[in-house]
């Protein structure tokens, strides 16, 4: 007979976009717990942050922590062009929340039945999805009260985030901001946490004092996690699935990755799935090398999209990893960058391409490269 060896892998510790539990999610202690004591004071909540720097994660895992005491809803309304597809989305979330073989999912299908739902499954992913035969302006306008109502109706108190939140900025309707936090204000049994990556326009919705929305939340800016922090996770993670390393190589991984979370994640990601045993520097060096070869073809395109003008202008301010004073003569004559106005335009274009992002949720704003792994291939191209 022949003998059947079945290698157990263990699962990567180090995730890339879902949440799975504590175990995998690194500090963010502070957060957490500023997030939980707005939740439970019935205080609204809008948190900045960067794009990819875990803010996603950082809400499932409050979510976590709270599926036991109330009713949670995520929505990630980035996919959405109109108040329409927004109805649909909260429709799906709360179809999702609470599904129809429930009691409460049964009570949901009655009270949106005058809507029209229609439930059908996305032949891509698999998930339930919930549209509203509605299209008239003043039908969209009437249905958002009546989900809101819903969930405001409930024993079990609920928290609804909205990601990406933003997004609302772009929808053709003209009164949507206003039409929500009229709705929002008159409910009782609801919390929101309100995130976004696009501080300007976040800043913009929560802020201004002649938006409808201004003095409605705290506020709270995701920054990158600490870096003590992180090696201590780096470290354990990688211990915790037979893997070792020294605090040399852990400040490597975090020097070039700018301490930015979706990159950290991704580069250990990719070291433990070579199945290395010891991590040496070399072996980072190759991996990166590795992943910012699999992206060559993207960043070619990025070149080929852009003006000259433009790729001079992110390629000086990669070398720069961040640029604080961006119109200085040193820094324009360092790399040949034109005039003032020019500087201006190509840095405008780039940040509203997402390819350069203006941090200014710190005491000194700076640019730098939203992409770390772009940074060291404009770095070495």
């Amino acid at each position: 007979m022949y003998e059947i060896k079945i290698n157990i892998i263990s699962m990567n510790p180090f995730l890339l976009y879902n949440y799975l539990d504590p175990d995998y999610f690194c500090d963010r202690h502070k957060e957490t717990e500023i997030l939980l004591k707005n939740i439970n004071n019935k205080n609204n909540t809008a948190v900045f942050s960067q794009r990819r720097l875990g803010k996603t994660a950082l809400l499932k895992h409050v979510f976590y922590l709270l599926k036991k005491k109330q009713s949670t809803i995520y929505l990630d309304i980035f996919p959405t062009s109109s108040l329409k597809e927004f109805t649909d989305y909260l429709a799906t979330a709360i179809y999702k929340e609470f599904p129809i073989h429930k009691s409460t999912g049964r009570k949901f299908w009655e009270h949106i039945k005058l809507l029209r739902p229609i439930l059908k499954i996305n032949g891509l992913s698999g998930e339930p999805e919930l549209t509203l035969d509605i299209s008239q302006p003043e039908q969209i306008e009437k249905s958002l009260p009546q989900l809101f109502s819903f969930l405001d109706q409930q024993e079990k108190k609920i928290v609804i985030a909205i990601d990406e939140f933003q997004q609302i900025l772009s929808y053709p309707e003209k009164n949507v901001e206003a039409l929500l936090r009229t709705i929002i204000q008159n409910l009782h049994n609801i919390s929101f946490i309100f995130s976004g990556s696009d501080s300007r326009l976040m800043i913009e919705i929560f802020n201004s004092a002649k938006r409808p929305f201004y003095g409605s939340t705290n506020f709270m800016t995701l920054n990158k996690i600490p870096r003590e922090e992180y090696v201590s996770f780096i470290k354990n993670s990688f211990h915790s699935v037979g893997v070792e390393t020294d605090e040399k190589v852990l400040e490597m991984i975090l020097d070039l990755t700018c301490t930015h979370t979706y990159y950290t994640q991704r580069l250990c990601h990719e070291i433990y799935a070579d199945r290395i045993s010891y991590v040496k520097e070399k072996d980072v060096v190759n991996i990166l090398y590795k992943l910012i070869q699999q992206n060559e073809a993207v960043y070619f395109q990025y070149r080929n999209l852009l003006t000259k003008t433009q790729w001079k202008t992110l390629k000086a301010v990669a070398a720069e990893e961040a640029v604080y004073q961006p119109y200085s003569q040193s820094f324009i004559k360092k790399y040949s960058l034109g005039t003032v106005s020019t500087l201006q335009r190509n840095l405008k274009a780039l940040v509203d391409k997402a390819i350069i992002y203006n941090n200014l949720s710190v005491e000194d704003p700076y640019y730098e490269v939203e992409d770390k792994f772009l940074m060291r291939w404009l770095q070495n191209e």
